[in-house]
């Protein structure tokens, strides 16, 4: 089994995080884990800088992996949600709605995961930063389960959602402070060395989420 922690803000991409990637890399190793994704918002880590960063890994035995976080929109809804895309290998903006992202990625063979669907949002109750009630109109292929900032009723509803739609649950941080890394995580049944590999096995459902958070 291989622990990965597949949501994660680097400094160098995304405004909102104050993590440095080769800070990153050694956080990651000290929690053994197996693997991280980067995934910025809008945005693909290039591959110079990418290379750059796994040969720092390299020696921790940790693979690398990139993604990207993109916010959909539509003139009818607005704000459709936020969706960790993989297997894409070139950034995608935020101008689309939910579905024409999910008609885009899967279109090049990428795979979507719905961000944090049921994170609350400030603007008030039943207000969410995710997809919401949404996810039930897509065709997705996975739901982040656990995340920090989601309580037990989103888990609950998360739960439901998986159940319905025989979609599997992943785990992730979305670190943006270095002490967050970690939190949540999913372990793949079988080993992951390239971001083929994940989508291949989280299509394939071979994968549990899991919230370090509650241990011990």
């Amino acid at each position: 089994m291989k622990i990965f922690d597949l949501h994660l803000h680097t400094s160098f991409y995304s405004s909102c995080s104050i993590i440095d990637p080769e800070e990153l890399v050694r956080k990651a190793a000290e929690l053994n884990l197996d693997g991280l994704a980067l995934t910025e918002h809008g945005l693909r880590w290039p591959d110079d800088k990418f290379d750059r960063l796994r040969r720092v890994a390299d020696p921790w035995g940790l693979i690398l992996l990139r993604g990207q976080e993109i916010s959909t929109y539509s003139s009818i809804n607005g704000p459709e949600g936020e969706f960790l895309v993989f297997g894409i290998k070139r950034s995608l903006t935020a101008d689309l709605s939910a579905q024409e992202l999910v008609k885009r990625v899967h279109g090049e063979g990428g795979i979507l995961i719905a961000a944090h669907p049921f994170k609350l949002s400030r603007l008030g109750r039943k207000k969410y930063y995710g997809a919401g009630e949404r996810i039930y109109e897509l065709e997705l292929d996975a739901l982040e389960l656990y995340h920090p900032d989601h309580d037990e009723e989103a888990l609950l509803k998360v739960q439901q959602a998986m159940a319905k739609l025989g979609l599997p649950g992943t785990g992730s941080s979305d670190a943006h402070q270095i002490h967050e890394v970690g939190l949540c995580v999913t372990i793949f049944e079988r080993p992951i060395f390239s971001e083929a590999d994940l989508v291949r096995e989280i299509r394939a459902g071979r994968i549990q989420a899991k919230d370090n958070r509650k241990v011990g």
